[in-house]
């Protein structure tokens, strides 16, 4: 049995914006969890448009959480653009910049930001 408890997803709006915010760790236990909310915010946009990744109040991401970003980049790139909400100094942050994620994946530091283009 796979323990997902680890992560806890929920939802909001800034500025209008859909954002699906994550707390925990992505790993590959969680990825799907986090998928399932990604798929379903991108798949409700009705134009092309941004959708956050509210990661701030992840603590831990590994290569499973890594490639499902990618992966939604990928397969909603006609509907969505992510925009990865995230807090200086994490290991999110650490793991995104090191492997050059934010050059093809919006980073961000404030939900406020996701609006802006």
């Amino acid at each position: 049995m796979i323990d997902t408890s680890s992560l806890e997803i929920s939802t909001y709006e800034q500025a209008g914006v859909p954002v699906v915010a994550a707390e925990g760790d992505v790993d590959l236990a969680t990825a799907p969890v986090l998928r399932t909310a990604l798929d379903d915010s991108c798949r409700q946009r009705t134009d092309l448009g941004p959708v956050g990744v509210d990661l701030r109040n992840v603590h831990f991401i590994d290569s499973a959480g890594l490639a499902l970003l990618v992966e939604m980049r990928k397969t909603h790139l006609d509907k969505c653009q992510l925009a990865l909400v995230i807090a200086k100094g994490t290991q999110p942050e650490r793991v995104l910049r090191l492997g050059r994620f934010d050059t093809f994946l919006r980073v961000v530091y404030s939900p406020e930001e996701i609006a802006i283009p």
